[in-house]
């Protein structure tokens, strides 16, 4: 997307981090049926997800401006003796994220990818299990001319 400065010279804006959270809330709810959140409270009834930014960098291309975004999402199941709970949710969020996130124009998403399971552990203060999945997402936010 294209802005000018203030002296008038034409700038591109990166798409917004908060945009990219709120499509990924969004296309997990639909999927899964459940929140996704960007903050959990201290005694959040599970299971629930939510996303966190890993990492957002620069990944231009000859013709485009692009960056990468890093995301985990977080899988957390209900406490109980079994995993099965949440390998239920952890599968509900892997086919939820096979449809890509809605990216509003002028960007335009050029790619997302699973890069698989993290961690799986179990939370000591609540015997919750959780589990973390790494998302990238490459979003184009202009292209180069000559």
């Amino acid at each position: 997307m294209c802005i000018r400065d203030r002296v008038g010279e034409v700038m591109l804006q990166q798409f917004s981090i908060i945009e990219l959270i709120k499509q990924i809330q969004k296309t997990v709810l639909s999927g899964t049926g459940k929140k996704c959140y960007d903050h959990v409270e201290k005694g959040q009834a599970s299971p629930f997800y939510y996303a966190e930014l890993v990492q957002s960098k620069p990944a231009n291309t000859k013709t485009m401006y692009v960056t990468e975004y890093t995301v985990n999402i977080h899988v957390v199941s209900e406490s109980g003796k079994t995993s099965v709970p949440l390998f239920k949710e952890i599968q509900a969020l892997e086919e939820a994220m096979t449809a890509d996130i809605d990216i509003p124009e002028p960007y335009e998403l050029i790619y997302q990818m699973y890069n698989g399971i993290q961690s799986a552990y179990k939370e000591k203060d609540t015997n919750e299990k959780h589990a973390v999945l790494n998302y990238t997402f490459k979003v184009c936010y202009g292209y180069m001319m000559k």
